[in-house]
């Protein structure tokens, strides 16, 4: 069992010098994306295994994958409001974080009600379209926490190169498990023209976020890989994901899928969440 760490944009030019940006950075901004950051993931993580709970694959694992995800974002949101020891975060102060923080508390009562109901099994209509239709929403909500916190602490890591390569790499988490979600969809059925091109356009902004953190890129504040430990982390993803994206593009392109493929998608689940949370990592204790 995987254990939850706390922890289209172009590819340009090179980034020199990254000891000396992140010199600069402030460790708690930092923190404070990674958590909040890793809220956006546990959000698909549940989406994904409530899936694939629906089309019976791993049932078991992915019942305990949605209610170890909802405990966590459920303990997470509270840290992120009133702080804690544990990642010795103060409480939040920002007006616009806070607001963003209640919005999406109030999907998640409905939302993650509906994740546990699934997790029991209960496949009812309403529950299984609460599911369905309310992790975007939640997700838009989360990703503007991200920015606002990233945005509130921007003037103490002078732009906040750390903090937006720590969001970029911690987006890849949510992407890992957001792709799986949208690959079980379109194989169970479920809304999949829609689904289809989603999976495309996550498939498409993992790979150019993946590039993007691999070369690094001064016009879009990212940094260049700091270290031997952090290339190899990246080339690790890269492999996993060059394993898996095959399997995607069937289904983006519409080619028949068999429900061993959904099997052999769903085995990816937590080799590919694995390789991402390690990319962030390796920027945490810079």
């Amino acid at each position: 069992m995987f254990v939850l760490l706390s922890c289209v944009i172009p590819v340009c030019g090179l980034v020199p010098e990254a000891t000396a940006q992140v010199a600069a950075s402030d460790p708690a901004v930092v923190v404070r994306v990674d958590i909040s950051g890793r809220q956006r993931m546990l959000s698909q993580r549940m989406a994904m295994a409530s899936c694939f709970v629906m089309g019976d694959v791993q049932t078991e694992r992915n019942i305990q994958n949605a209610q170890q995800a909802y405990d966590l974002f459920s303990q997470t949101q509270d840290v992120l409001r009133h702080g804690g020891t544990r990642d010795q975060l103060e409480p939040e102060r920002d007006p616009q974080v806070l607001a963003l923080l209640d919005q999406s508390d109030e999907i998640f009562d409905t939302y993650g009600r509906a994740v546990l109901q699934v997790s029991h099994r209960d496949l009812q209509s309403v529950v299984v379209a609460q599911v369905t239709e309310l992790d975007l929403p939640l997700l838009k909500l989360l990703n503007q926490t991200v920015g606002a916190i990233e945005v509130s602490g921007a003037s103490a890591t002078q732009g906040g190169v750390l903090a937006n390569t720590v969001n970029i790499a911690g987006r890849q988490r949510m992407l890992s498990q957001k792709v799986l979600k949208e690959f079980c969809y379109v194989s169970l059925g479920v809304d999949r023209e829609r689904q289809q091109k989603r999976l495309a356009e996550t498939l498409e902004l993992f790979e150019t976020s993946l590039s993007l953190l691999e070369t690094g890129s001064a016009e879009h504040d990212v940094l260049a890989p700091p270290n031997e430990r952090a290339k190899g982390r990246l080339k690790r993803a890269r492999l996993v994901w060059e394993k898996l994206s095959p399997l995607l593009r069937r289904a983006i392109a519409g080619q028949e899928l068999a429900r061993d493929d959904l099997h052999r998608v769903a085995a990816f689940s937590e080799d590919l969440l694995k390789a991402s949370q390690h990319v962030v990592a390796s920027y945490l204790k810079l």
